[in-house]
């Protein structure tokens, strides 16, 4: 199996609704977000997907949070934009762009701060 990964980033603000601290206040911050997907094909030239492609339609993705107020946008603006929500959001998001009969999404990683992440998949 081959394992592909990209890494992007975005920034956003947020907050948590009914969270009983600091973080249900309007806060940002700058995420980083990694995209792993798997194929067992390789075409003609060796390559499962081109990383640029991965890249690309993350980077869709991407273009409807970034810079955003995420309690104002679909689909947080009903959903609590938690970190958990956000990267199951770029998992499915990704998966509808990325997946082919030789490709899916693997896991998809968002870092909230440096030192804090989470990890999605199926």
């Amino acid at each position: 199996m081959f394992v592909l990964k990209i890494v992007t980033d975005f920034a956003s603000a947020h907050s948590l609704r009914n969270y009983p601290g600091d973080c249900s206040r309007l806060h940002g911050h700058n995420w980083q977000v990694e995209v792993s997907v798997c194929s067992q094909v390789l075409d003609d030239n060796g390559i499962a997907i081109d990383f640029r492609e991965i890249k690309k339609q993350t980077k869709l993705v991407i273009k409807r949070v970034d810079h955003q107020y995420l309690n104002e946008i679909e689909p947080f603006d009903v959903l609590n934009p938690t970190a958990e929500k956000n990267v199951k959001y770029f998992y499915d998001e990704d998966e509808l762009l990325v997946n082919d009969e030789n490709v899916k999404v693997n896991d998809v990683m968002i870092w909230e701060t440096p030192r804090s992440a989470i990890t999605y998949s199926e």
